[in-house]
């Protein structure tokens, strides 16, 4: 486990990458991509369960989700946490899908 302190100092890339390149071994036959909501900081995303403190920004997310995207190994992705109760304009909704099409884009 890495925490969010730990990721901004090696940076988001190199964790993902490392991360990625782990995962690049012949006794793994893929591996999936579960994103909770609530690791966005709470300023940014909260139509979450359990906000947390100095979460993630969103380009650390993009930046963090790409290499794992982007590695042939990855057979899968899911989002959770996000309630849209706790977002009655959509907007928390609308960054975190612009999250995750931004990482695919560019994976």
């Amino acid at each position: 486990m890495t925490t969010v302190g730990e990721l901004r100092e090696r940076g988001a890339d190199t964790v993902a990458r490392t991360t990625a390149e782990s995962f690049e071994t012949p006794q793994l036959d893929g591996f999936w991509v579960h994103l909770d909501a609530d690791v966005l900081d709470p300023s940014v995303m909260p139509a979450v369960d359990s906000p947390d403190p100095d979460g993630l920004l969103p380009d650390e997310l993009v930046t963090l989700l790409r290499p794992l995207l982007a590695s042939p190994r990855c057979v899968g992705f899911n989002v959770t946490i996000y309630d849209p109760d706790l977002d009655p304009e959509g907007t928390a909704g609308a960054l975190l899908a612009d999250a995750v099409v931004a990482a695919f884009a560019q994976s």
